[in-house]
């Protein structure tokens, strides 16, 4: 494996040498929706895309698929708030659709008990955001489609005990604020009647303010992210963004693009977080200021921590931890929590030693991770 591992890193190499020359088509986002897009619907709030034309098409059809965006921004149950000095747990986890407990999860690592609207954490349990992939959603909103490339096979679940919750059920039993976003079809055939969709998520203790969603740079499948604010009560505010980056496209695409695919979706997913935070602002950011802390966490399908998405990435997230040098999906570090720092006063900061694989995978073929931010003084 070793060796395997040595020879991908000096093909990634040359391959990203290639991307820099130019091979890579553009990257570039938009928040203009292209004239002949019908999904999502016009009007559409906070929503990026890709600027390149060859892009509209596949994104189409893959997007007319699935159903609407779900946007629970406060929580039902009332956790508090979060005050100077408080920590805020981020978990990034690939739950491998119905595959994980997730109830559990909550229950175990985050502590949470779950009951609706009158949902608590326990005693010394911080808050959290739990920034979600391949999560699921069974749903009638969820439109009939007929057979065609653009509905992928289901995810293959493992048997489990226990009751199989799409992320709805999940943040309504337990109280939180959810922002969901479908990127495809979860299998064409219906699940006990309901047709399913599969994307990110977050679903946090926390309100969740200025959500936006991000379609990534068509390469092979559909792929999105979805961000939001958290805020604190002494005007720090912390920027969480969930991401699924695109795992091996086809030989014809690798050659288009230099190796580039998660390459491009990752400088994709920069711009339009870059874009986002200066529209807010009202101004022009600067490479070296920003004016929110930002988390970029999820599973980038990377197959090593040397990976030029991964370098690139932490170029412009300066203040991230070190790589954990553990697989997270088998023995591969497939998922990691990325951190860039603002020079807003009483800035939340990551703590870099908290950062942990958690051991148990409760049924997903994923290990979750998690980081703990500490906000204000």
């Amino acid at each position: 494996m070793r060796s395997f591992a040595s020879s991908r890193l000096r093909h990634g190499a040359v391959f990203g040498g290639l991307a820099a020359l130019g091979c890579m088509p553009s990257y570039r986002m938009t928040p203009t929706l292209a004239p002949e897009r019908s999904c999502p619907e016009p009007s559409a709030a906070s929503w990026y895309s890709p600027e390149n034309q060859s892009d509209i098409g596949p994104l189409e059809e893959w997007c007319s698929t699935v159903g609407p965006e779900v946007r629970t921004e406060a929580p039902p149950a009332s956790f508090g708030s979060l005050d100077p000095g408080d920590s805020l747990a981020i978990v990034a986890w690939n739950v491998d659709a119905g595959s994980a407990d997730v109830l559990e999860f909550l229950r175990l690592e985050l502590g949470l008990r779950c009951a609706g609207s009158w949902s608590e954490l326990t005693p010394g349990s911080p808050h959290f955001a739990l920034l979600i992939q391949e999560a699921f959603r069974r749903s009638s909103d969820v439109p009939a489609s007929p057979p065609g490339w653009a509905i992928p096979r289901a995810v293959d679940e493992e048997d489990r005990p226990g009751e199989r919750l799409d992320v709805m059920e999940v943040a309504e039993r337990c109280g939180l604020s959810l922002a969901y976003v479908a990127a495809a079809r979860n299998g064409h055939e219906p699940v006990e009647g309901m047709r399913e969709d599969k994307g990110v998520a977050i679903v946090s203790t926390l309100p969740l303010y200025d959500v936006i969603t991000i379609e990534l740079p068509y390469e092979a499948a559909r792929r999105v992210a979805v961000a939001a604010t958290l805020r604190g009560t002494s005007g720090d505010s912390l920027r969480i963004a969930s991401v699924h980056l695109i795992s091996t496209p086809p030989p014809a695409r690798i050659l288009r693009t230099g190796n580039g695919s998660r390459l491009r979706q990752g400088l994709a997913l920069v711009d339009a977080l870059d874009q986002a935070e200066a529209s807010k602002a009202g101004s022009d950011l600067t490479t070296d200021s920003h004016p929110i802390s930002t988390v970029l966490a999820g599973d980038f399908n990377t197959w090593s921590d040397r990976e030029t998405i991964l370098l690139r990435l932490r170029e412009h997230f300066p203040d991230s931890p070190q790589p954990l040098g553990e697989g997270t999906h088998g023995a591969f570090p497939t998922d990691h929590i990325l951190f860039r720092g603002s020079a807003a006063p009483r800035s939340p900061r990551m703590i870099g030693a908290s950062y942990v694989r958690i051991a148990n995978r409760y049924y997903s073929d994923h290990h979750a991770i998690r980081a703990i931010v500490q906000f204000g003084e």
